[in-house]
């Protein structure tokens, strides 16, 4: 038992102690030398370190450059995760989001590049853990998301989506899916989108709101062109609510929608609950179906000097064509969390939660808030 939670935790172990050697050397400091006075650019990141089977030694970092020296608009920030493994696997993700013209002007981005390993357990919102089957694929992705703003809290614009996987590595197990390309997507897909995006905004901080909405509905039309999978339409809606208790005591509510219609849609462009931000506890690609229904909460405690505590619930499930029961099984999640505020001023948080979901668990560490 001890040999498995081992390799089971054992990433998570490594960059516990990697996160905590790293502000504990900020503890010796005095907490106004975090922030260096008079220079419009902010810095935080950590270092990640680990093991698992499919990578064996892996490292990466996570960085977040902040800009404040914009007279009149929301800081702008430039989020970037690199990682490498022993194995020469590698990857890269790369997330702008700028405001400028005294916040007339939003862009938000998303660019991925990787060779990286991932898991797939089949179809639907009632897969097994049997059925687990290891791939590895390379993607070059990009989304870009351009704002204007019209009145004081609405805003809207063009996006663009478009995402190239090729999986090149097979696990060879009895029961694979993959391999026998009966699976769209599970040789090689390509997706290209354009659509329009509208949000009500009116958030009292970009980084750590305490007060307020943000509302957002995203319409994607991914065209049927040579090279690109059959056309289909993804609908998304956002719908977050700040508030507080009193004090310092902060609660934040979410309910989030991913709706796709049309045929052969690639099972890695499926809906999926899971990862850092939407119903963590869950492995991302756990459950997958055309469409997803999720609910999320959060609680923040006061701070205590520059730490906060977290704790967070949640249900979701998928459905759609590859799911018979529709919403008879809707998975709950829940778990903690620990807030250290790296900027005070700026109030940028470096995050770690532990989520619990049915059958399933997560570590997670990130830069901002999950939502």
């Amino acid at each position: 038992m001890v040999s498995i939670l081992n390799r089971k935790y054992r990433q998570f172990l490594f960059s516990l102690v990697l996160l905590l050697t790293g502000l504990l050397s900020l503890f010796a400091q005095d907490s106004d030398t975090l922030e260096k006075q008079g220079s419009s650019w902010k810095f935080a990141g950590f270092p990640i370190l680990g093991y698992t089977p499919e990578t064996r030694i892996m490292g990466g970092i996570y960085t977040h450059l902040l800009y404040t020296g914009a007279t009149g608009s929301h800081y702008s920030g430039i989020g970037l995760f690199t990682g490498i493994s022993q194995d020469k696997q590698y990857t890269l993700n790369l997330q702008p989001d700028i405001w400028w013209s005294k916040n007339k002007y939003h862009l938000v981005g998303d660019l991925e590049l990787q060779y990286w390993p991932d898991k797939y357990y089949g179809l639907g919102n009632d897969t097994q853990d049997s059925l687990e089957e290891n791939y590895t694929s390379r993607v070059k992705g990009i989304k870009i998301d351009i704002y204007r703003q019209f009145g004081s809290d609405l805003y809207a614009g063009p996006l663009l989506e478009i995402e190239h996987n090729n999986i090149v590595e097979y696990e060879d197990v009895p029961h694979a899916e993959l391999p026998t390309g009966e699976i769209p997507g599970s040789d090689e897909s390509f997706i290209a989108g354009l659509g329009f995006v509208v949000a009500l905004d009116n958030r009292n901080h970009i980084l750590y709101p305490t007060s307020g909405i943000f509302h957002q509905i995203r319409m994607v039309y991914f065209r049927n062109f040579e090279g690109a999978q059959s056309g289909y339409l993804k609908t998304i809606v956002d719908l977050r609510k700040y508030m507080t208790l009193g004090g310092d005591h902060l609660l934040r509510f979410q309910v989030y929608g991913k709706f796709q219609f049309g045929s052969d849609i690639p099972f890695r462009n499926l809906s999926m609950p899971g990862g850092k931000r939407l119903m963590r506890g869950y492995f991302m690609g756990r459950y997958r179906d055309n469409h997803l229904l999720a609910f999320q909460a959060e609680y923040h405690t006061p701070y205590i000097w520059r730490f906060s505590g977290v704790l967070f619930t949640g249900f979701a499930d998928v459905f759609g064509p590859y799911s018979d029961n529709q919403f008879s099984d809707i998975k709950p999640s829940a778990g903690i969390g620990l807030r250290f505020r790296f900027l005070k001023k700026e109030k940028l948080n470096l995050r770690m939660d532990v989520g619990f979901g049915k059958g399933d668990q997560g570590v997670y560490f990130h830069v901002r808030e999950a939502f």
